[in-house]
């Protein structure tokens, strides 16, 4: 088996210096050139190793580690720097530099008026790097330092356009959250360090500390120690604190809408496709620990579930486009960790694939949209969009249906996959997983609802808006604050309807490929659904990793079936709704029901952050600085000044100049030293 990891790693390190260094004097084509080398080189090798890999036999371990150097060696410790090729990290290779690369083809005609070209494909091989280095690292020492280095890319790009407020303190915010997770993870490492002396994964040992399937990757160690089950749960809630922060679960969740203000190619990559799914790769990377806590793992369940039906409620009411997608890959991230949560690793990683399709897609749709109406992303200035730009209609309806799970579209495979193994552990006699399908069931409607809301709302009806403005990528601080809807239309007078025109191929031929995908990228799950086959290859690829792992599958046929049933009537009810509510388009009338101002207002979760965080620790802050800057710094400072100013003056008084008064100092002193010697005898 052919592992070009370290050329998969290497191809985009390459395209981030050479434009770090040169960019700025490098042409657009230049540019473009060492961008699109980079990305679509990585997947040439990604895919090289993959198709290796599909060509050895599982029976003889389809897992290749290789070490590039080593890192450190102390006594019988000694950590290398190892690129790990195994059926989890190909799969997790070929989303990253596939969708990527299609990623960076869009983003040429989406950022080509941008002043910061260079950077900004600069950026995004960085972050293609950064991915890479997390997802094929052999220990966790690197892994934690791909971790960093994706929150740190992520933080570069959401803030790109670093002249508009919004989108400076998006990035902030971004970065504050991920440290908050990259803490969680150190702590993790440190215990798993602690315990088992190693921070390797472990490959083909012979003496596992955790029960596992040796060879694809399984914590090993030598001579470790037994550990009780309260430092297992403690070690898997740390490391689903670094996976909450990354993937946006709650309560970390509120940095992903915020990262909407970065250029949409950005949202696609990082916020839909590859970053935020780094915490459903940790959970199944390190699924020997998870499956040793019981109370870990429904943790995992119960708040991907809550966080599923969360994050598409608050979907229901948005009004930016980007910000509805936003909040449904938060939700389908809840998906995930329900299926993994129920020990169905598999399905966690196969609905992360079909996401990254479908999500991506229309992610990019959207971007297109806002493209064509210059940087406008309120669904109430748009409208019957149909007309003029065919090939977004009907891609973006494409990932609108597959994202709803309508087959045969991809998301209908992976999300029934999940929904039947939360069945199945509920008939297995785990209560917790019937609540949770009740509420993967209920997500799935509110999907399909707010997603055809969106579809109806951009494409239907007839056109709300004045026609696009000029392109608003370079808006300023002075520009990117909201203007009043009359200043708006003013500033779009003259333009219409009429003026909105489909995007470039440059940018249509990604979204054809992530519209193809959409519709086949799912063909590759389970058929037991039908029964007419047990072909599941993505399962059976996946399956050496997991072999430790014993998945529970719905008992009888009848029951897989209602489970089936049942989500695709409530997402034919969902559609239905917004058929009948959106169908001649989206009109927007103020609404004062309680209900839907508590969704508005996103349950408050920023106002109650803002009064029992942010104000109590600004508040500190303060106090701090007056005391310590003003009053101690600042006020000692001054006092030793006038204690010496004092004395120098006082000092200066004796200086006078006249020989009788030094004369008269010198007699008293005389007179002084003498009584001194009397008064002692």
């Amino acid at each position: 088996m052919t592992n070009l990891t370290a050329w998969v790693l290497l191809m985009p390190l390459l395209g981030f210096i050479i434009l770090g260094v040169l960019g700025r004097a490098m042409s657009r084509q230049a540019v473009l050139t060492v961008a699109w080398s980079a990305a679509g080189l990585a997947f040439l090798f990604a895919a090289l190793s993959f198709f290796s890999m599909l060509g050895t036999q599982p029976e003889t371990a389809r897992v290749s580690d290789i070490v590039i150097y080593h890192w450190v060696s102390s006594g019988d410790f000694q950590l290398d720097f190892g690129l790990l090729l195994d059926p989890l990290s190909a799969t997790m290779l070929m989303v990253i530099t596939g969708v990527g690369f299609l990623i960076h083809i869009y983003s040429a005609g989406y950022m080509e008026g941008d002043p910061s070209f260079w950077r900004f494909f600069c950026f995004m091989n960085f972050f293609i790097f950064a991915m890479t280095l997390l997802v094929s690292a052999d220990n966790l020492l690197f892994l934690l330092v791909g971790w960093a280095l994706v929150g740190l890319a992520s933080f570069l790009l959401i803030g790109f356009w670093y002249q508009r407020r919004a989108a400076v303190a998006a990035a902030r915010k971004a970065l504050i959250i991920n440290i908050i997770g990259d803490f969680g993870l150190m702590l993790a490492i440190f215990l798993l360090f602690k315990h088992y002396s190693t921070l390797l994964y472990g490959f083909g040992s012979a003496n596992n500390c955790i029960p596992g399937n040796a060879g694809y990757g399984v914590l090993t160690a030598l001579g470790c120690t037994a550990v009780g089950h309260t430092t297992l749960t403690a070690i898997c809630l740390l490391l689903f604190v670094a996976c909450a922060a990354k993937s946006a679960q709650l309560p970390l969740y509120m940095w992903l809408p915020d990262a909407m203000e970065g250029p949409t190619p950005v949202s696609a990559l990082i916020h839909a496709a590859t970053m935020v799914t780094a915490g459903v790769y940790l959970v199944a990377r390190m699924h020997p620990l998870f499956e040793l806590s019981t109370t870990a793992l429904t943790i995992v369940a119960v708040i991907g579930g809550v966080t599923a039906l969360f994050a598409a409620s608050i979907a229901l009411v948005q009004l930016d486009i980007k910000r509805v997608l936003a909040y449904s890959t938060i939700s389908q991230l809840g998906y995930m960790f329900m299926g993994e949560g129920v020990h169905n690793y598999s399905a966690g990683i196969f609905h992360l694939t079909t996401h990254a399709y479908f999500k991506a897609l229309l992610f990019l749709a959207a971007g297109a949209v806002i493209h064509a109406l210059g940087g406008e992303q309120d669904m109430r200035e748009m409208g019957g969009l149909r007309q003029r730009m065919k090939i977004t209609f009907w891609t973006f309806l494409i990932g609108a249906l597959a994202i709803s799970a309508i087959p045969p579209f991809a998301g209908f495979w992976s999300k029934d996959e999940i929904l039947s193994s939360l069945l199945a552990q509920g008939a297995a006699g785990n209560r917790v997983a019937y609540v949770l399908w009740g509420l993967g069931l209920l997500t799935a409607a509110l999907t399909a609802f707010y997603m055809f809301r969106l579809v109806f709302g951009i494409f239907m009806g007839s056109y709300r808006g004045t026609g696009p403005v000029a392109h608003g990528h370079a808006v300023t601080e002075e520009t990117e604050e909201e203007e009043p809807e009359p200043a708006r239309s003013k500033r779009r007078a003259g333009s219409g309807f009429y003026d909105i025109y489909e995007v470039p191929g440059i940018m249509t031929v990604p979204l054809l490929i992530l519209a193809g995908l959409s519709i086949i990228g799912g063909l590759v799950g389970s058929f037991d659904i039908i029964r007419l086959t047990r072909w599941h290859p993505f399962a059976a690829f996946l399956d050496p990793v997991f072999s430790d792992v014993t998945t529970l599958h719905t008992p009888s046929y009848t029951l897989q079936l209602v489970s089936t049933l049942a989500s695709l009537v409530l997402a034919a009810v969902g559609i239905l709704v917004a058929w009948r509510m959106y169908r001649r388009g989206f009109e927007y009338k103020e609404n004062h029901n309680p209900v839907y101002q508590l969704l508005v207002h996103k349950y408050y979760v920023d106002e109650i952050c803002i009064a029992l965080l942010i104000n109590p620790l600004l508040w500190v802050g303060r106090q701090a600085s007056r005391l310590i800057e003003d009053d101690a710094l600042d006020g000692g400072s001054r006092g030793v000044g006038w204690l010496f100013r004092g004395t120098s003056g006082g000092l200066g008084r004796l200086q006078t100049g006249y020989m009788r008064n030094y004369a008269l100092a010198i007699l008293l002193g005389v007179v002084l030293i003498v009584v001194y010697y009397v008064v002692r005898g």
